[in-house]
């Protein structure tokens, strides 16, 4: 069958066979994806994953894409961790952002005996290799399990993709929707739109390995690097999810050197993920803290700028009376780059007990977080959108966010700001609103009557409104009756 849209969703299931969560891409692909198939249908939208000895496609049924993902998110929020420190200054935090808490305590004790004999810094440095590898011992039975349940996934992925390896035609559109960096990726797309006519559409969420590499490992700044190079130029479209995003592929070309085929298209992004569980046995509500709070959702890692808010917080403690402070929520995994900020962590009892890190939330679990938050901050440094923006305003909890790259645009009028990178100014406008209960609350009143979500509808029709213009790659014909095939009737729907 010609004209179909064919997406190549290998990265999202490899990152579900291995990792406890979803992060937001995705989520975000995989509701996109599932709208285009509720609007366009499941002979249009077709999915792909990466055959065996370097070579093309094969085809898995969009039903195991929707298991795989429902599997990722369907876990009880019993299975999420809490680490709550221990309340008095310097006492050691009985979490597992500390190595040395589960060490055999008769290596603690050998370590005090003969940690005394090496000079400071040497001692520092020995101590805190020794307890990454502890650290890192302890994840091998995990490791084992999951590369036994991975080679057993791929011996049958390759066993698939002998027999039903996809021929895909002239005409055809090959969609990367989430994190299609890889080599692989990159050379299988090359040569289906290079033998086989097909044409490759790009769909980015943001710019931030090439832009700002500093906030990523340098693996990732080389592999994204390598895939904007390759791949926008072959795009006959390139979509983003924000004026920011669009903005940064353009400069990126334009400081590159590098033709795109067209314009890039911005696509509105859906409000919220409708797979969320429900809390049946009450277990996600029992995550929530008994005390107010104020919530930051996000991987932990260096460009979220958590370093920002535990000064912010350090200020508060300092200076408001005891118990007006609220506690500080974390909510999401331990990312890169982090070092530092969970040392500080750990040495200040977490801030006397006014930080707390809950590690992988359940769905349901950040769904109960999100409602009973006073309201929610967001200072990343540098952002493609801003999901947990969108997603704490769709609870209807206000939020307040550092005026940087996308975040206005996600946060609209509904948000509050503050200067990025501005410890002050961070903490003048949440110290304003933590000693206003009564002003936060007109704030969610007004949130909850102002709102509109985006309907994942929505982004599915406009990512098929920008497909229907891809253009062939230079010097391949892709055929006639090919220029619009998705075109949409008054309802929103393909015809």
């Amino acid at each position: 069958m010609g004209n179909v849209i064919w997406i190549d969703v290998e990265d999202v299931l490899v990152h579900l066979t291995w990792r406890a969560r979803p992060t937001g891409i995705q989520r975000l692909a995989f509701e996109a994806a599932r709208a285009l198939v509720a609007v366009a249908g499941v002979e249009r939208v077709r999915f792909l994953r990466h055959a065996a000895g370097g070579g093309g496609f094969y085809e898995v049924p969009y039903a195991e894409l929707a298991a795989a993902y429902e599997a990722a998110v369907a876990p009880a929020a019993r299975e999420d961790r809490m680490w709550q420190p221990a309340a008095a200054h310097g006492a050691k935090a009985a979490d597992e952002t500390d190595p040395s808490a589960q060490a055999p305590s008769v290596l603690r004790r050998a370590w005090r005996r003969v940690g005394r004999l090496l000079p400071g810094e040497v001692r520092m440095a020995l101590l805190d290799l020794l307890l990454h590898l502890w650290a890192a011992a302890r994840a091998v039975p995990l490791l084992i399990r999951t590369a036994v349940q991975a080679r057993w996934r791929g011996e049958k992925a390759a066993e698939q993709a002998e027999a039903t390896e996809v021929g895909m035609a002239a005409g055809d559109v090959l969609l990367g929707i989430a994190a299609p960096w890889s080599d692989e990726h990159m050379d299988r797309a090359e040569r289906a739109c290079r033998e086989r006519g097909v044409r490759y559409a790009a769909l980015v969420y943001d710019m931030i390995p090439v832009m700002r590499p500093e906030f990523c490992v340098v693996a990732v700044v080389r592999r994204y690097g390598d895939w904007a190079r390759r791949m926008l130029p072959l795009a006959g479209v390139t979509m983003a999810i924000s004026e920011a995003t669009r903005r940064d592929v353009e400069a990126f070309a334009a400081r590159e050197g590098l033709a795109l085929r067209g314009p890039v298209r911005v696509v509105p992004i859906g409000t919220g993920f409708p797979s969320i569980p429900e809390d049946r046995d009450g277990a996600a509500a029992a995550l929530v803290p008994a005390e107010p709070y104020v919530l930051f959702v996000s991987t932990i890692e260096v460009r979220k700028n958590h370093l920002l808010l535990m000064r912010v917080w350090r200020r508060l403690v300092d200076g408001m009376a005891t118990g007006t402070v609220p506690l500080l929520v974390f909510a999401g995994g331990i990312g890169w780059l982090v070092g530092d900020l969970m040392q500080q962590l750990r040495n200040s009892g977490h801030l006397d007990g006014r930080v707390r890190v809950i590690a992988n939330p359940s769905d349901a679990a950040l769904a109960a977080l999100y409602r009973g938050a006073m309201f929610t901050v967001y200072p990343s440094h540098y952002e493609g959108w801003g999901l947990p923006v969108v997603e704490s305003l769709s609870f209807g909890t206000p939020v307040v966010c550092a005026d940087a790259t996308s975040l206005p645009e996600a946060g609209g009028a509904l948000a509050r700001y503050f200067e990025a990178d501005s410890v002050g100014d961070a903490t003048r406008v949440i110290r304003g609103l933590v000693e206003d209960p009564a002003g936060v609350a007109a704030w969610r009143a007004e949130v909850r009557a102002a709102f509109r979500p985006v309907a994942w509808r929505e982004t599915a029709a406009a990512m098929l409104d920008a497909l229907a213009g891809v253009d062939a790659v230079a010097g391949v014909n892709a055929g006639p009756g090919v220029d619009r095939p998705w075109a949409m009737d008054e309802g929103g729907s393909a015809v």
